[in-house]
């Protein structure tokens, strides 16, 4: 783009000499719309804005609805402010001409807005859409890649500290690496929750992913060269220990420096230790700034687990606007005790599972979020605001709350709220549901009692105990609505399948003569053998005499 002082073309005597409004390379009468997109000054004021540009982004809202077991749609609206006051600002007439705003800018501008900080995971089902309902073009992952390094370096230049070629090589191969190139090609190779990497599965993983044959003294040896930048990145980031962050286990970005064009030697061992050099350094030297460097090691971090997703958008730079996106998320799911030091008994936190809900509520000023499900017949619990490590985080910064058995909903603008927390939301079956599920289960567990105790059952209560046995047959073949209410119920119809269990074993055991009463029949009365006298008969007994030919008996004493 280029900026110009005449205006050819124009007709009317008092056009020579007169300032266009705005002008670029191309025919401005031709081309409305002042193309920003290549002006990194514009990207990264509006990706990392000053103290005077804050407000830039004034608010966010996120809606979660849990659809199932398995997935959670995210609904994401960013308010952002006008932009004229900012672009007039970062975007004069400079010497080299580049673009000529006049103070005035056109009706339309493109830009790269930055549209959320995301985890380095596959999207599904996202979708963007601009002001107004236009198109929004997100923009490809090498893009974002080359942005995040140009900002680390922004924020590096005034401490005086520069980043470095090798350093800037290292930081862009920290962002490039996706977990998934390890965990989805070789899931073998993924260490427990919380352990580190083997270094026989780094070795394995740079060999086969990026073709790099590093001996294990070699390897070794670059372990101990960058364990203390990962401790220090680690450290400034402040969240639990993730293995497959490029910024926490430094050797698996070694595998993509030889996709970065810049590099010509991303397979040769001593280039790579270069780079691996030159980054440590310097990030010595940032530990050497002090608490002024800490902006630019958390940046660092981030960019080993998140990326900035960045949309080309066409807007009014003298209106508010609207960003709007949506994407579905795997539910997280937990039973036991997901917060830290909470209290309770077991078979509570079994009846009351809970869904955690990942909440990024900085850099805005004000923050909106609701949760809520599909399934009718799933109810929410007040939830409760955990860390990154499970514990519970004081909600004196929350400042208006809506809740009911379906929704819960609150919004801040507090400065003091954490820029990340997690949500535990409570989640059980609905009342009627409830109370039918457990009038069944009491019912099986008398008929198991029952069913064992050793006594003579009549047909009549055998058919009265088994009765139970089918109501809870049927609620086991009830399909639920949802998946999430059969991950609710779970528990539940677990237990009523044990208790039918339990009960067809009894009733075989019982078929089979377990528990059989003894035979009280009194045995036939030996008859007198010819030639022989009777049984004495004991004194006082009575004596049955026939009564005669017409049957009947008499008793004499």
């Amino acid at each position: 783009m280029t900026g110009t002082t005449g205006a050819p073309g124009a007709a009317g005597p008092g056009a020579i000499g007169r300032l266009r409004r705005w002008s670029r390379r191309d025919d401005a009468e031709h081309a409305p719309v002042l193309d920003l997109t290549d002006v990194d000054e514009v990207t990264l004021t509006l990706l990392a804005p000053p103290a005077p540009f804050q407000g830039l982004r004034r608010r966010v809202v996120d809606q979660f609805t849990i659809l199932s077991a398995n997935r959670c749609r995210l609904a994401r609206s960013v308010n952002w402010g006008p932009l004229d006051d900012a672009l007039n600002q970062i975007v004069p007439v400079t010497g080299a001409g580049r673009v000529n705003t006049v103070g005035r800018l056109p009706p339309e501008v493109l830009v790269l807005l930055p549209v959320s900080t995301l985890s380095k995971r596959a999207l599904v089902a996202f979708d963007l859409t601009g002001p107004g309902g236009s198109d929004a073009h997100l923009m490809p992952y090498g893009t974002s890649v080359a942005l995040q390094g140009n900002l680390i370096a922004r924020l590096a230049d005034p401490l005086g500290v520069p980043l470095e070629e090798p350093a800037r090589r290292m930081v862009d191969a920290i962002s490039r690496f996706r977990p998934g190139r390890l965990s989805g090609n070789y899931p073998r190779l993924v260490p427990g929750r919380g352990r580190p990497l083997r270094l026989d599965a780094i070795r394995t993983y740079l060999e086969r992913e990026a073709e790099l044959a590093v001996p294990v003294s070699r390897l070794r040896r670059w372990q101990d060269l960058v364990v203390d930048a990962e401790r220090v990145l680690a450290a400034a980031l402040a969240e639990p220990f993730d293995p497959l962050s490029s910024a926490e286990t430094l050797l698996l970005a070694v595998g993509e420096l030889w996709r970065d064009p810049d590099v010509p030697d991303g397979r040769d061992l001593a280039a790579v230790e270069g780079y691996l050099t030159g980054f440590t350094t310097w990030i010595d030297a940032l530990v050497g700034v002090g608490a002024a460097a800490e902006p630019v090691l958390t940046t660092v971090a981030e960019y080993g687990r998140r990326w900035e997703a960045l949309a080309a958008v066409t807007l009014d730079p003298y209106r508010p606007f609207l960003i709007k996106t949506s994407e579905e998320l795997r539910t997280v799911l937990v039973r036991g005790r997901p917060v830290l030091g909470r209290s309770g008994p077991p078979w509570r936190q079994l009846l009351h599972p809970a869904a955690l809900v990942d909440v990024d509520s900085g850099g805005t000023g004000s923050y909106h979020v609701s949760i809520g499900t599909d399934d009718t017949s799933i109810e929410l619990d007040t939830p409760m605001m955990i860390d990154l490590f499970g514990d519970p985080v004081p909600r004196t910064y929350i400042e208006d709350v809506q809740r009911n058995r379906e929704v819960y909903a609150f919004y801040t603008t507090d400065a003091r709220r954490p820029p990340r927390s997690r949500l535990v939301v409570g989640l059980s079956v609905s009342a009627d549901v409830s109370r039918i599920t457990g009038a069944i289960g009491v019912l099986m567990l008398l008929t198991v009692g029952l069913s064992a105790v050793p006594v003579e059952l009549a047909p009549d209560a055998v058919a009265v105990i088994t009765l139970p046995s089918s109501f809870a047959a049927t609620v086991l073949l009830t399909r639920e609505r949802s998946s999430l209410a059969a991950w609710v119920l779970g528990p539940a119809k677990t237990t009523l399948l044990a208790l039918l269990v339990a009960l067809a074993v009894l009733a075989g055991l019982r078929a089979a003569g377990w528990h059989a009463p003894p035979d009280s029949t009194p045995p036939a009365p030996a008859r007198p053998v010819a030639g022989t006298d009777p049984p004495a008969r004991p004194a006082g007994a009575a004596a049955t005499v026939p009564a005669g030919p017409g049957g009947g008996t008499l008793e004499a004493l």
